[in-house]
Formats: C-alpha cells, structure tokens, sequence
C-alpha cells in the first residue's frame, strides 16, 4: 500500500485513479508486502505567476503548512538561447514564436509541456527531467559580488519573489527588502562559463557560438546565425523537500516565463 504524506487534493486523486486500470490498481494497493510513503508537494500555481512582458516576474510562493514538514526550498531552473530575434514585448508559447526564437527552446518547451499541468501526479525524477534538457539551477550573488546560499533565500513559504531583466540593470532577484545579482549555474564544476562574472546579460562571449559548448557555456543553446545576437533564458520553478531517508522531493515543474536578457 501507498501511505501519502501531506494532502492530495482530490481532484488530483480522482485524476490518479481514473488513470489505472481496475486490475492493476488492486494488484499495486493489495499485492504490496509493506507499507510505501509517498511525499507530495503541489507546485506553485501557474496564478501566482504575474509575467511583464518578457523582462519580469512576481512570483507568489505557496505557504506550506506544518503538514508539509519535508519541503525544504523552492529552486529555479534556467536554460538560455542564443536568437537573432528581438522581441521587445511578451512572448506567445506557439510553435511558430519559440521555434523562431531558436529552434532548442521549442524542442525543450513542447518536451516539458506534459509535466507542467497541473493535475498531475508522478514519481518521475524531476531534476533529472530538466537536466536532460540542458536546465540548471539559479545561482544569487550579493551585490558586492559575494557567494549567497540560494537554499535558504528560497525557502520563503508564502512570500513573494520578484524576477527583474529590465535593461539596463543586472537582472535580479527581490524578496522582501533584499535585492541579489543572478548569477548562471557551472554544473557544479563541470563547465566553465564565459564571462566570469556569470551574469545573465547578453554579451559577446555568452552569445558566441563557439562557446555555446559543454565546456564552457553548457547552459547555452545555440542558433547558428550572422548579424545581431540576442539572448533569451526560459525559467522554471520546483519546490523541493526530503523524505525521511533524505532523498529528494520534488514537485512538477511550471514554467515562470521566457526572459530576453538586458
């Protein structure tokens, strides 16, 4: 049997239920020796993302209850596309918009879509889902350029985060009065990303595509072009927490928006 921690609302059960066979589901619930935990956490709603055109986001964070002992933080995912495109005001997630932009942020969009509804329920793996595409986690940086743990600024229940790419400033993360740099992923060491000051703005040697490599800018998708060069990162957000057993928690992925970097 499956013994769920922290509330399923029902319309997720009823989704859940309706998609398993009579037989298999008697077999799964009444064949198991044991008992089986199963954490839960719900995402945070598509409605509590406010997105301006494609250069800000206000998020508001789920306020987890004390029955949701396990989640620890929420995390943001990012992936960045090189384009020869410049779209000055929001960005439509059709086809023709996104494949236009750059080819890979349709392909990742179209193969992400599935696992954002939000009635969904699965056990899938969902950092590793968004590292197969190329995703990696947000990074924060205090103005003075120093190291700051992303974990604990984000574990923020029920506040809300402000996402900033307006030009000309550095893009941002705000929460409550405190304001920090974002700062790109290096795959914990695994690549080297230029400029080295890893900020999301789109200069020469982020937008190069000879150093859209997974030794340099894993984190960028390139688009073979000439003339102009623009950048655009695609962001995700997941809350996280820890069973018992101290592995991780994940819930689905949604989508806060597309960004064209300053």
């Amino acid at each position: 049997m499956i013994r769920y921690r922290g509330p399923l609302k029902i319309s997720y059960l009823k989704g859940l239920f309706c998609k398993i066979p009579v037989i298999l589901f008697a077999a799964f619930f009444f064949g198991s020796c044991g008992i089986e935990d199963y954490y839960y956490l719900y995402p945070v709603s598509s409605a509590n993302i406010n997105m301006q055109l494609n250069s800000r986001a206000d998020i508001h964070l789920p306020n987890y209850g004390t029955e949701y002992y396990y989640f620890t933080h929420f995390a943001i995912y990012y992936r960045i596309y090189i384009s020869d495109i410049s779209l000055p005001g929001g960005i439509q997630y059709s086809q023709n918009v996104l494949q236009n932009i750059n080819p890979a942020l349709w392909s990742d969009y179209s193969s992400l879509e599935p696992y954002t509804r939000e009635d969904l329920i699965t056990t899938i793996n969902i950092d590793t889902l968004l590292k197969n595409r190329h995703y990696y986690t947000l990074n924060l940086r205090n103005k003075d350029d120093t190291a700051v743990d992303i974990d604990r600024v984000l574990n923020a229940r029920g506040k809300t985060i402000t996402l900033d790419f307006s030009p000309p400033s550095t893009p941002e993360l705000r929460i409550d009065s405190n304001e920090y740099h974002l700062y790109r992923s290096n795959g914990d060491g695994m690549f080297a990303p230029l400029p080295q000051n890893r900020r999301f703005l789109n200069t020469d040697d982020l937008n190069k595509s000879e150093n859209a490599t997974s030794l340099v800018n894993a984190d960028v998708a390139n688009k073979n072009i000439s003339g102009p060069r623009y950048t655009y990162t695609s962001m995700y957000i997941v809350a996280i927490g820890r069973n018992n057993n101290f592995s991780p928690i994940y819930s689905i992925p949604i989508l806060i928006g597309i960004f064209q970097l300053p």
